[in-house]
């Protein structure tokens, strides 16, 4: 055997294997790479579609993938709304920022501090108008030529009986236990998402097995094109990709005794581009590129914010074990801290339920609006009265236990010596990490699912 045969999983395709991959391989997309079309514009869609099209035949989901792509499309169009709301946001940011620093100096001898502020102020108003007319046309766009929904049924038309079988709950539970074994020993794919809050840890991980049944079934090579940046499922050697991890490429050849390629989407494109003769634009692929990029940097942003916020939390919890006070702490006080604790937690659960109840309120009441006048029953009406008088009943309870955690933290701060105060200084600290912990994670497992 050729050392091509015994360590082929580094060497790159080539010559009569890169054939196969495109006229025989399955071609399999995962789910930020199809999510990634409700991010394109028009255009650019609308090439990598018709790429796709032309490619139908040797298209196929996981159920995994179909399921992700199912439960997070709605969010992924609903962020690209929200772009303009948090551009606004900062543009208030900045505006104060810089008239924050006129006013340090207001008795300045030379600088005309009001007539820089009317200046400031016509900037800020005319980019503001901008940002609103853009928000304005991305609405028209979403409603016309960058429906969301035809671009929906379009995706989904490309699975048209190409659709995997998801595994059993039995299945699935031997695939989490066999995930744990090898996330510990960081055998790929999946143990970068160890560390996912979202229940989702083990997606990728099931994502790879649904391929390795379909390839041990079919005995076919398999193109993987997959947004997923990281180490677990590529090899990565300072900073620079060279392709696959190579476990994967064994693991697949053992089940199937064919080969597995990994593409960027980029990279997948150009190469169907030329195999299948489909006209794509430069400035398609560039926009290919841009979005992954995008969505690169953020996670890597993230990443490291997370380990910033970890790094600091446990500082704070070193403080807090310092200065704690050797059994000091009276009774009375204990019992406060755990109200404390308590509050909290049912706070968060309130308003996870007031958010919930407020989206639902708002759902019935445009149902409300696009039904016949004869057709609001008072059943409906009736679902509307209730979701409402709940939520109220909600922000009752959040509003009195406001006041009681107001109460409680007077109580505690008024009764801690020096030493308890600083700890407790810490613990507000901790808790604002975790929150933003939290929203970090949360933000990381959108990009990452």
């Amino acid at each position: 055997m050729t050392m091509r045969d015994v360590f082929r999983a580094y060497y790159a395709p080539a010559g009569q294997e890169l054939d196969a991959l495109w006229t025989e391989g399955i071609i399999v997309l995962d789910t930020n790479t199809l999510l990634n079309f409700f991010r394109y514009t028009p255009s650019t869609r609308d090439e990598f579609l018709s790429v796709l099209e032309s490619l139908q035949d040797s298209l196929w989901i996981p159920h995994q993938v179909g399921l992700e792509f199912q439960r997070r499309r709605l969010e992924v169009i609903s962020n690209t709304a929200d772009a303009f709301s948090k551009v606004k946001a900062s543009v208030g940011t900045a505006r104060n920022a810089v008239t924050g620093k006129l006013n340090e100096y207001k008795h300045h001898p030379s600088l005309n501090r009001n007539e820089l502020t009317k200046q400031l102020d016509k900037l800020f108003e005319r980019f503001s108008a901008k940002v609103d007319a853009q928000a304005e046309q991305h609405a028209e766009w979403i409603a016309g030529d960058g429906d969301p929904e035809r671009t929906f049924f379009r995706i989904s038309d490309l699975y048209d009986q190409r659709v995997g079988q998801g595994f059993s709950r039995e299945e699935l539970d031997a695939i989490e236990e066999d995930g744990k074994q090898r996330y510990e020993h960081k055998v790929p794919p999946g143990y970068k998402d160890a560390n996912k809050t979202n229940g989702n840890e083990y997606g990728d991980l099931v994502i790879w097995k649904e391929i390795l049944r379909l390839g041990e079934a079919m005995k076919k090579p398999v193109i993987f094109v997959t947004d997923d940046a990281k180490e677990d499922w590529w090899l990565i050697e300072r900073g620079q990709t060279q392709g696959a991890r190579p476990e994967l490429i064994d693991e697949y050849w053992a089940a199937a005794e064919r080969r597995i390629h990994l593409y960027e989407p980029l990279q997948f494109l150009k190469h169907a581009k030329e195999r299948t003769q489909i006209a794509v634009s430069d400035n398609s692929l560039d926009e290919v590129q841009e979005v992954s990029s995008g969505n690169e940097r953020a996670r890597r942003v993230l990443h490291e914010r997370r380990e910033q916020l970890v790094q600091l939390r446990e500082g704070q919890l070193r403080n807090i074990e310092r200065h704690r006070s050797d059994g000091s702490t009276s009774r009375q006080r204990a019992d406060m801290h755990t109200e404390l604790a308590v509050l909290t937690e049912e706070q968060r659960f309130l308003e996870t339920q007031r958010q919930v109840l407020e989206a639902q309120g708002r759902r019935l009441v445009n149902e409300v609006d696009e039904l016949e006048p004869t057709y609001r029953d008072e059943q409906h009406m009736h679902r509307v009265t209730a979701t409402y008088e709940e939520r109220a009943a909600v922000e009752t309870r959040l509003a009195h236990l406001a006041k009681r955690r107001e109460a409680l933290e007077r109580g505690i701060r008024e009764r801690e010596p020096r030493e308890e105060r600083m700890a407790a200084v810490w613990e507000r600290r901790v808790r604002a990490i975790d929150e933003e912990l939290h929203d970090v994670s949360l933000a990381l497992d959108e990009l990452e699912s």
